[in-house]
C-alpha cells in the first residue's frame, strides 16, 4: 500500500501494510572544499552507502608539512578507536582529518565518512547531522541516537566528526554511545578541546614550523620550514612573479612567524602579493599586530592572531567589498549568485556589481567559490564569517531578507519538484539546507518573525523529506503549528496540515486522515485543485486498509480526477500507483497491472528513474 508523504519516493508500495524508506542524503563537503557528487538516490540507503564508501571532498591543493601528523593519526587509529585532533582555529585540523581519512579508505570496508558540525546552532542536531551523512533511518519509533547506533552496530567504518567545539557536550555524548555500542566503528574527531571521554587518544595539531628571529635565513634554508614552504608554494601559484630569494627570505620567514605558522592565516595573507610587494605585506602585518606584540605572543590565543589578520585584510577592501563580505555572513553553507543578489544587494553594493565584487573577493581569498555542484556557490570560510558578523550593519533587516528569500526559493523548489527528476532537484536545492536552518532559527527566535517561519516550514517539506531529515522536519512543523492561529493565511495553514500527516505523526494515527481532509477542504475553498487532489491522495492512502479499502479507493478516484488536468507530475504517478494498490486489494490484478503501467509511463516522461 502506498503511504504518500509529499515526496512519494519515501514510501514503499506493499500489500500487507505501509513502510517508510529513507534515502541516503547528498554527501556534504566540509571545510569549504568542493562537494562530491551526490549518491545514487534511486537505490536503497544501504546500496547507495556501500557504493560511495566516502564523502570526502577532493583537495585542490597539496597538504604541506603534515607527513608526521598523518603517520601519527594512522598509527593511533591502529590501536585506538577514538582519536581527537585538537588545536587552534585555522591550524588545519579539518584538512588533516580529510587527508588522513583518504589514506585510510582501504582499512575500512564500509568507508570513511565526514560529518561537519560547523554549521550547527543547535547541539540537539548533532545526531541528525551524523545520521544525514550516513543515511541512517532515524524514524519516529526510536530515539535518534538509538536509531543511529542500530544502523552502525555492524558497520566497520571511520567516522570523521569535524568542528566539535561549539557543541562539545552533545558531541561527546553521541561519540561515547557509538564507542560503547558499535565495536567496529572508529572515530576521528577534531575540536579545539578534547571530548574527555574514556578511550580517547589526543593528538595536538601544531602550527607549521617557522624560522626563529635569531636564525640566519637564506633562500636555500628557509624551505626547510613547512610554514615557508606553504607560503612559497601558494605565492608561486598566484602567477604574479614571486620568487624566494636571499633578499626576501628573511621577510618571508618573519611573515610566517608573525602569523604563528597558522596555515589559514598564511593562505589569507599570500593573495595580497598580487597588489603588494612582500616587504609591504610584512609592514602591514606589523602595524596591525602591534597590540599583540606587547607581551608574550605565545600567551595569546591563536584565534586572536587570525582575527587580526582577517581584520587587516578586511581593511584593504573597497567599501563595496566590505559591505558584501559583511552581508555574506548571513548565509550558512554558501549561496548562489542569484540568492546573494536577492539578499545582499543594495545601494552600497548594487545588483549589477555583485558578480564582479564576488570575483574580486574570491581572488583575495576572502570568499570561496564552489564549482562542484549544479550551480556555482559562494561563501565565507567559517572564521571569516564569524568575523564578518561583527561588521554587519542592520543585521535584523538582512536576516529578514535572507529568511524571506529562502521561503520564496523553497516555494519555487516545491513547485519544480513535481516535474524535475529528483536527482537533479536534490543537486540544486540540497546545498541550501543550512540556509534553511539558519532562516528558521531566526524566524522563530526572539528577534524573528513567526509569519516568515510559517512560510519557511510550509514550503520546505520536500527538501527535508528528500534528505531523509524527518525528525528535524517534525521539530519545525511542531514549532510552526504552535505559532499558527486565526491570522495564518489559509494556503499556509493548508500546507502545514497537508505536509505534517504521516511525517509528524505515527503512520497509523487517525489524525493523519482527519488533517489531510481538513487541508483538502481549505484547498477546495481556495480553488486550488492540484493541491486538493494531492492531499486527497494522502487521505485515500490512509484508508487503504482491510476495513476501509472502498472509502480509500473512492478518495483516490477523486484525487485522480483533480490531478489529471494538470498533466504529467510525480503526484499523478503516485496516485496511479495507489489506485493500482487498491485494485490489488480487490483482487483485480489486470487493472492493477494496467494502472502501474500508466504510472510507469508518467515517471518515464518525467525522466524519473526511481519511479
Amino acid at each position: 500500500m502506498l503511504a504518500a508523504a509529499g515526496d512519494g519516493e519515501r514510501y514503499l508500495l506493499t500489500v500487507a501494510g505501509r513502510g517508510y524508506r529513507f534515502v541516503a542524503p547528498v554527501e556534504r563537503a566540509g571545510g569549504g572544499e568542493a562537494k562530491t557528487d551526490p549518491p545514487d538516490r534511486s537505490a536503497p540507503p544501504s546500496a547507495a552507502f556501500d557504493a560511495a564508501r566516502n564523502n570526502l571532498p577532493q583537495q585542490l591543493t597539496s597538504l604541506i608539512g603534515r607527513e608526521a601528523d598523518l603517520a601519527e593519526i594512522k598509527a593511533q587509529l591502529s590501536s585506538h578507536r577514538l582519536v581527537t585532533l585538537t588545536g587552534s582555529g585555522g591550524v588545519g585540523k579539518t584538512r588533516l582529518s580529510i587527508e588522513a581519512g583518504r589514506g585510510l579508505l582501504e582499512r575500512y570496508p564500509d568507508g570513511v565518512w565526514l560529518a561537519e558540525l560547523a554549521p550547527l546552532n543547535d547541539a540537539q542536531l548533532v545526531t541528525s547531522i551524523i545520521g544525514e551523512v550516513l543515511g541512517a533511518n532515524l524514524n519516529a519509533t526510536a530515539g535518534a541516537l538509538d536509531a543511529l547506533v542500530s544502523t552502525l552496530r555492524t558497520r566497520q567504518l571511520l567516522l570523521i566528526i569535524d568542528n566539535c567545539e561549539h557543541v562539545i557536550a552533545e558531541a561527546a555524548r553521541v561519540v561515547e554511545a557509538l564507542m560503547r555500542m558499535c565495536p567496529r566503528v572508529s572515530i576521528l574527531a577534531s575540536s579545539r578541546e578534547r571530548l574527555a571521554i574514556a578511550g580517547e587518544s589526543i593528538i595536538r595539531v601544531p602550527s607549521l614550523p617557522a624560522p626563529q628571529p635569531s636564525e640566519a635565513v637564506t633562500a636555500a634554508r628557509a624551505p626547510d620550514y613547512a610554514a615557508v614552504r606553504l607560503f612559497v608554494e601558494r605565492a608561486t601559484a598566484l602567477g604574479c612573479g614571486f620568487a624566494l630569494t636571499d633578499a626576501n627570505a628573511a621577510t618571508v620567514a618573519s611573515i610566517c612567524r608573525r602569523l604563528d605558522g597558522i596555515p589559514l592565516a598564511i593562505e589569507l595573507a599570500v593573495p595580497r602579493l598580487k597588489v603588494l610587494p612582500v616587504e609591504q605585506l610584512a609592514d602591514g602585518l606589523d602595524a596591525r599586530f602591534q597590540l599583540l606584540t606587547g607581551g608574550s605572543r605565545t600567551a595569546l590565543p591563536r584565534q586572536q592572531t587570525l582575527h587580526a589578520l582577517i581584520d587587516w585584510s578586511y581593511g584593504l577592501l573597497s567599501e563595496a567589498e566590505k559591505t558584501l563580505v559583511a552581508r555574506l555572513s548571513v548565509f550558512l553553507g554558501g549561496a548562489t549568485l542569484a540568492s546573494i543578489i536577492a539578499v545582499a544587494a543594495g545601494e552600497e553594493a548594487p545588483p549589477g556589481a555583485i558578480g564582479d565584487l564576488l570575483l574580486s573577493l574570491v581572488e583575495k581569498s576572502l570568499v570561496q567559490a564552489d564549482l562542484g555542484g549544479s550551480e556555482c556557490r559562494y561563501g565565507l570560510l567559517e572564521s571569516t564569517r564569524y568575523y564578518a558578523v561583527e561588521k554587519l550593519a542592520d543585521a535584523a533587516r538582512l536576516r529578514r531578507r535572507h529568511a524571506e528569500h529562502f521561503a520564496a526559493r523553497l516555494a519555487q523548489a516545491t513547485a519544480e519538484w513535481e516535474t524535475m527528476p529528483t536527482r537533479q532537484w536534490v543537486a540544486r536545492y540540497e546545498p541550501d539546507i543550512d540556509n534553511l536552518r539558519g532562516a528558521l532559527e531566526w524566524a522563530f527566535g526572539p528577534d524573528g518573525d513567526g509569519a516568515v517561519g510559517l512560510e519557511l516550514v510550509a514550503h520546505s517539506h520536500v527538501l527535508w523529506a528528500e534528505l531523509g531529515l524527518i525528525l528535524e522536519h517534525r521539530r519545525w512543523v511542531t514549532t510552526a503549528l504552535e505559532k499558527a492561529g486565526k491570522a495564518t493565511p489559509p494556503d499556509v495553514a493548508a500546507r502545514l496540515l497537508s505536509w505534517q500527516a504521516g511525517d509528524v505523526r505515527e503512520l497509523d494515527d487517525p489524525a493523519d486522515y482527519e488533517e489531510a481532509m481538513r487541508a483538502a477542504n481549505l484547498y477546495r475553498n481556495l480553488g486550488d485543485g492540484f493541491h486538493e487532489g494531492r492531499v486527497l491522495l494522502r487521505a485515500g492512502t490512509t484508508r487503504l486498509l482491510p476495513d476501509s479499502a472502498d472509502q480509500g479507493e473512492d478518495l483516490l478516484h477523486k484525487a485522480h480526477a483533480l490531478l489529471r488536468p494538470f498533466g504529467t507530475t510525480k503526484t499523478l504517478a503516485r496516485c496511479l500507483s495507489a489506485l493500482a494498490s487498491a485494485r490489488l486489494f480487490a483482487g483485480d490484478l489486470a487493472r492493477a497491472r494496467s494502472l502501474h503501467r500508466e504510472a510507469l509511463d508518467v515517471y518515464r516522461d518525467l525522466g524519473e528513474g526511481f519511479g
